[in-house]
């Protein structure tokens, strides 16, 4: 018997709903497995015990992080065969997800499992990415679901997701990638092979690279964050973080106790949010009549472009119709020590949200 479980000894897979073709996620950092026995009780006149207690579909949810590196996304792995990228496209592709666990006297989940569980029917349900200025790049997917089965290796006739690591694996090797994706990995120049096409609709540039809201002091009209002559960028970005929740309900029908369908519950809110160290002011103006922040009277706001790009490839993008909710002027206090004063600008947008990588399985 293994005395406990700890990172090396476990293995973290994806498949298409109903296969066992697991592909083992790389670069993964935490997985969290919650199971939920949702009851329901009856009583009855003429007693106070309880008459039953229903038991109704179970409700499994799995959350996973892993560092952004080159290897496919898990986004893109829960989706597999996709129609298409937007969040619609991808939404109702089912999934299983597996995790294997070893004995904790291995180097590395390799080999037999001591035990695996297999969660079928998982759809996404959140995913947010992370661009700090300190730490790792980062993508978090949590996924829901009804089945979750546990086997022990030993006594049900195998393994059916048996371990392939080997203590030689390394980031995905892509020519200029920076292994795991870091500050010195977020995009500000353009990509080659990006679209031809100079400006979108917000006056914004179309180019493979990272595109941020014009609001911000110091970003050009274009998106663009420009290098200046010391080599330091117009705006020292902090961080970059992007998230959606997409609810999912479910639709029930007679004859049957598990749901027809656990979609989207459009529309669906996509948060950014911005955090740049301070150096002037947040530059924006607010009042009743409007005409302020470049957009016309009448209004404090126009619609912006936010997109982000890493050198694994990863690109993150809200779309055109993101609006500024709110910014926050924060930090720089008398007893902190000497601490900066931080902006943070929150964007919102509805139903748009694009995330490409060139390990995407569905090609898209």
């Amino acid at each position: 018997m293994s005395k406990r479980v700890f990172y090396a000894v476990q293995q973290l897979g994806v498949a298409p709903d109903g296969t066992f073709n697991y592909i083992a996620a790389h670069g993964v950092q935490s997985v969290g497995i919650t199971t939920t026995f949702n009851l329901e009780q009856a009583f009855e006149l003429g007693q106070i015990a309880i008459y039953q207690n229903i038991e109704n579909i179970p409700d499994i949810e799995v959350t996973m992080e892993k560092v952004l590196d080159g290897y496919p996304l898990l986004y893109h792995l829960a989706t597999n065969g996709a129609p298409s990228g937007s969040l619609t496209g991808r939404s109702n592709v089912k999934t299983s997800v597996a995790l294997s666990v070893f004995s904790d006297t291995q180097d590395s989940s390799s080999g037999t499992p001591l035990a695996e569980v297999h969660m079928s029917g998982m759809f996404v349900s959140a995913l947010s990415y992370t661009f700090p200025v300190d730490g790792n790049c980062t993508e978090s997917v949590t996924m829901v679901g009804q089945s979750k089965i546990w086997r022990d290796v030993a006594t049900s006739g195998g393994a059916a997701f048996s371990g392939v690591f080997n203590n030689a694996d390394q980031p995905l090797a892509i020519t200029g990638s920076g292994g795991v994706q870091r500050r010195q990995d977020v995009l500000f120049a353009p990509v080659t092979g990006g679209p031809t096409q100079a400006l979108d609709v917000n006056g914004q540039t179309n180019q493979w690279m990272t595109v941020l809201p014009t609001d911000i002091f110091g970003i050009t009209s274009s998106g663009t964050n420009p290098i200046a002559a010391d080599g330091t960028f117009s705006v020292p970005v902090q961080s970059v973080a992007i998230s959606t929740d997409l609810g999912r309900d479910s639709i029930f029908e007679l004859g049957r106790k598990s749901f027809y369908h656990r979609f989207v519950t459009f529309p669906v809110e996509v948060r950014t949010e911005i955090e740049v160290l301070a150096t002037k002011f947040d530059n924006i103006s607010a009042n009743e009549t409007g005409g302020n922040n470049g957009a016309p009277l009448g209004s404090n706001l126009k619609n912006q472009t936010i997109r982000v790009r890493t050198r694994d490839g990863t690109m993150v993008d809200t779309g055109k119709s993101n609006k500024l909710q709110s910014v926050a002027w924060t930090g720089g206090d008398a007893g902190g020590g000497g601490g900066n004063v931080s902006m943070r600008f929150s964007y919102l947008s509805f139903n748009e949200l694009y995330v490409t990588h060139p390990q995407d399985p569905s090609g898209l």
